[in-house]
């Protein structure tokens, strides 16, 4: 995928895909997506199967952060489905 301002970038321990400076989503240990959405897309979205307010260390990051598990991310579809949830909320 090429997109401009899209790039990759290591941070928190993980490989992040920013676009234009803000974290859309990363590549967590186990193949879990870290995904930044808004508040409120992300309170919508927790009812998800497989999905969590993301903790890094001790800290819980709230409704804006979440992980998705990998088995929620099993295809190209349902993959892209976070992918387009993290870009709606970047451009929000």
């Amino acid at each position: 995928m090429s997109e401009s301002g899209l790039e990759e970038k290591r941070m928190f321990g993980t490989r992040a895909f920013l676009l234009n400076g803000r974290i859309l989503v990363g590549a967590r240990k186990e193949g879990v997506l870290l995904v930044r959405v808004t508040a409120e897309k992300g309170a919508e979205l927790l009812t998800e199967p497989g999905v969590a307010i993301a903790v890094m260390g001790a800290k819980s990051m709230g409704p804006s952060w979440l992980d998705v598990s990998a088995a929620a991310i099993a295809d190209d579809e349902a993959l892209m489905f976070w992918v387009d949830a993290a870009r709606e909320s970047a451009a929000a």
